[in-house]
């Protein structure tokens, strides 16, 4: 079978999400299921954007609007751009695969940081293989080293990611370090700043959206997403934000119909009002403080975060811990998959959810260091 694939998907390796709640239930005979291991929205959605999902099934045996026509020109309005500035997709992951097909040319390389996303890399390998992926170290903090990335740009580093905050080490860039680093990047790169978390930053003031750079006309990719804090996760939809030029290009590589009716309409409804989304901020900050004083209080190095999830590390086997865990119903991620094999991420759920985790948690580590 081998000689009949392109070599370059040999080279990948699949990726692997956070287990289902049904296979754990089925696998060990479990009632009670918690999974924090998908940086999801726990909240169930608004009342009004439930009611629009109803709505749209009874269009539901036309094709979507290939175009995303109205959900572009909201998207717009709410950015503060023109429609020709907005590209939608079946989630960022959809885009930045459309972004490497349509601008990565043989020879070329995509440059990002360890320890991040790890579709940019498999994508990449995909599409160009191995060699064209290069990714520099990161900072102490578990940040991106922009200086590092900066030193690796040659001659063949042509997209540049920068994962802000990042995922999965929760670490953020202040506003002033990426501008800088956008200044020094030549104009014939992209850069493309991953904003999925956008909505959870402390300090929006110190937060480089990417939209001032898009408007003086640079090389720049926002990607942001509808899956984290308007809890559409299920619906598959994302956007990209950049220049018209950069848009039409990345047109030329969209599937068509690619995101449905229901996503549409549900995405549109979501931007009507920001009471949700606030709602949903607000909740997250307190339950992240409290979840993130419950690990240090079981003397764990947890990593300070700019998101709805925490990285930590346990100090003990994590396939054991995490067989453990499994067992007593908790989901949550081992990072082996992300570069970091000695660490865990857990998302921010309700605090009966995260209560729940740390108990089970406290017991299987004072069983494992037995």
């Amino acid at each position: 079978m081998e000689s009949l694939v392109n070599p370059h998907v040999l080279q990948t390796t699949p990726y692997k999400p956070g287990k289902p709640v049904e296979d754990i239930q089925r696998e060990f005979g479990l009632t009670r299921v918690i999974k924090l291991a998908s940086n999801e929205n726990m909240l169930p959605i608004p009342a009004n954007v439930r009611q629009a999902i109803c709505d749209e099934l009874s269009q539901i045996q036309y094709y979507p609007d290939s175009d995303n026509y109205f959900l572009r020109r909201r998207i717009a309005e709410y950015n503060g751009v023109e429609p020709d500035h907005v590209i939608v997709g079946a989630g960022s992951v959809e885009i930045i695969q459309m972004l490497i097909r349509a601008f990565l040319k043989p020879g070329e390389r995509v440059l990002t940081s360890e320890k991040t996303f790890s579709l940019y890399k498999s994508a990449t390998i995909e599409l160009a293989g191995a060699a064209a992926f290069v990714e520099t170290p990161m900072d102490r903090d578990l940040r991106f080293d922009l200086e590092a990335i900066a030193g690796a740009i040659d001659a063949a580093a042509k997209i540049i990611f920068i994962t802000n905050p990042n995922n999965p080490t929760g670490t953020l860039l202040p506003a002033a370090a990426v501008r800088a680093f956008i200044a020094r990047v030549p104009d014939n790169r992209i850069v493309v700043l991953d904003n999925a978390y956008q909505e959870y930053v402390d300090d929006p003031g110190d937060y480089l959206t990417g939209l001032d750079e898009i408007g003086r006309g640079k090389n720049v990719i926002v990607l942001r997403t509808f899956s984290k804090v308007y809890g559409l996760a299920g619906l598959r939809v994302g956007y990209a934000l950049a220049k018209p030029e950069i848009i039409a290009v990345l047109n030329r590589v969209k599937p068509p119909f690619n995101v449905t009716r229901v996503g549409q309409r549900a995405a549109l409804e979501s931007l009507q009002s920001d009471e949700f989304r606030d709602r949903s901020v607000r909740l997250n900050r307190a339950n992240k403080a409290k979840l993130f004083s419950q690990l240090e209080a079981l003397r764990l190095r947890v990593i300070p975060s700019q998101t709805n999830f925490l990285l930590f590390f346990p100090a003990v086997d994590i396939a054991a811990l995490n067989l453990r865990l499994l067992q007593q119903g908790v989901i949550i991620r081992p990072m082996g998959g992300f570069g970091i094999p000695d660490a865990m991420r857990v998302s921010v759920g309700l605090e009966e959810e995260n209560d729940f985790f740390i108990a089970t948690l406290g017991r299987a580590l004072q069983e494992l260091k037995k």
